[in-house]
Parts: structure tokens; C-alpha cells; sequence
């Protein structure tokens, strides 16, 4: 009986094993582990307070101008802070450049990807051509926005007295005292190449910047 009874439990040890294997989940051949960065909350934190730093007296250049007058005393003293925020900015971002590359959306969010583009857009203009590699590299992998690339290129453009490209700059004109969108070239076919990269017709973004536009666009 006892003999019986060991025989019994072996068998039932046997079923429960091939129950267990059969049901653990089998991998498909061609299973890859999808593996994403987590983001940088460190350098995250670091960046969106830069951009603060970098953003936050250019926000209050319109109520200064509105109150005291443009080109005032206390505009261009407002002007004096902002160029030396400018180049604390610019050296904490460098360092972070070099340490780190064009810190890319996925590793710490797309406020803190923008922080690096303000603050290159930002700087001279040999800063600006130093970099202007990194972040088309960043975008060409889908990791800046493209809008980023045509403000830093059309900013370089100018800035060398070359035509833009895209529209994005304009410069103040002391004739009429407005500030005029910059020469443009192939500018016919301006809205095409704006369109591509998710921007505005150029006749809205002029508009919405109370920028004078009088070149002739393709309609």
C-alpha cells in the first residue's frame, strides 16, 4: 500500500511539472527589450532653471519700453542685466555641452532641451557656430525640434550679413523705427520651407511680432 502510494505522488509530481512549463510564457524569435533613458531629473531641474534665468527679464522688456519709452534709460539698463545673465547662462550651459553633449528630449524633457537653444541663440556668435553641429545632430535624431535649427541657422546667417533662411530674424529699421523681418532668400518659396518644420506662414509670424514684412512670398 505504502509502495501504492509513493508511485501515486510521483506520477502527480510528473503532471505538475509539465502543467508548470506549459504555462510560462514563450518568447517570441524575434523579441528585442525596447530599453528607454529614464530622464536626468538632476540636469532637468538644472536646465529648466536656466532657461527661468534667461527668460525672465527679456519678459519684462515690453512693460519697461511701455513705460519709460524704447531706448530709455531704464530699457538699456534692463538691457545691461539681461547680457550678464546672458553670461552666466552661457557658462553653466557650455559646461553641460561638453559634459553631456546636446541633451536630447528623451533624457531630460523638452523645457529642459529648449533651455540649451535659448541659451545658444542667445550667445555670440562664435559660440553659436561652435555648437550649431551638436543640434543638428540632436534633430536628425529626433531629439530637438526642428524650429530650433532654423532660428540658430538663420541667426548665424545674419550675423555673417548672409540672406536667411527661414525668416525667423528681424532686425530694427531706423527709417520707419520698426523692427523688419532680415532679407530672406529664395523668399518666393519661404512658406514651404517654414511649413516643413511646423513654423507659421511668415506673414502670421510677422504679425504676431508686430515685425514689418515687404518681400514678396509665393502664394
Amino acid at each position: 500500500m505504502r509502495f501504492k502510494l509513493l508511485i501515486l505522488l510521483g506520477i502527480l509530481s510528473i503532471i505538475g511539472c509539465k502543467e508548470n512549463k506549459q504555462k510560462t510564457p514563450i518568447e517570441p524569435k524575434n523579441f528585442e527589450l525596447i530599453k528607454t533613458e529614464p530622464i536626468d531629473s538632476i540636469l532637468k531641474n538644472e536646465l529648466e532653471l536656466i532657461a527661468v534665468e534667461d527668460q525672465t527679464m527679456r519678459l519684462m522688456l515690453p512693460d519697461v519700453a511701455k513705460r519709460f519709452g524704447s531706448a530709455s534709460s531704464e530699457e538699456k539698463y534692463i538691457w545691461s542685466l539681461i547680457h550678464l545673465q546672458d553670461s552666466i547662462c552661457l557658462n553653466k550651459t557650455i559646461k553641460i555641452l561638453n559634459e553631456h553633449g546636446w541633451l536630447g528630449k528623451s533624457r531630460v524633457g523638452s523645457k529642459a532641451n529648449q533651455a540649451i537653444w535659448l541659451v545658444i541663440q542667445h550667445a555670440e556668435l562664435e559660440k553659436q557656430e561652435k555648437y550649431l553641429p551638436l543640434l543638428k545632430k540632436s534633430v536628425e535624431i529626433g531629439e530637438s525640434e526642428g524650429w530650433h535649427l532654423a532660428f540658430l541657422e538663420d541667426r548665424i546667417l545674419m550675423r555673417n550679413e548672409k540672406s536667411q533662411i527661414y525668416g525667423s530674424q528681424a532686425t530694427w529699421d531706423k527709417t520707419i523705427g520698426k523692427m523688419k523681418i532680415y532679407p530672406i532668400e529664395d523668399v518666393k518659396n519661404v512658406n514651404k520651407r517654414r511649413e516643413k518644420i511646423g513654423l507659421e506662414p511668415i506673414e502670421e509670424y510677422a504679425k504676431q511680432n508686430g515685425y514689418i514684412f515687404d518681400q514678396k512670398v509665393m502664394k
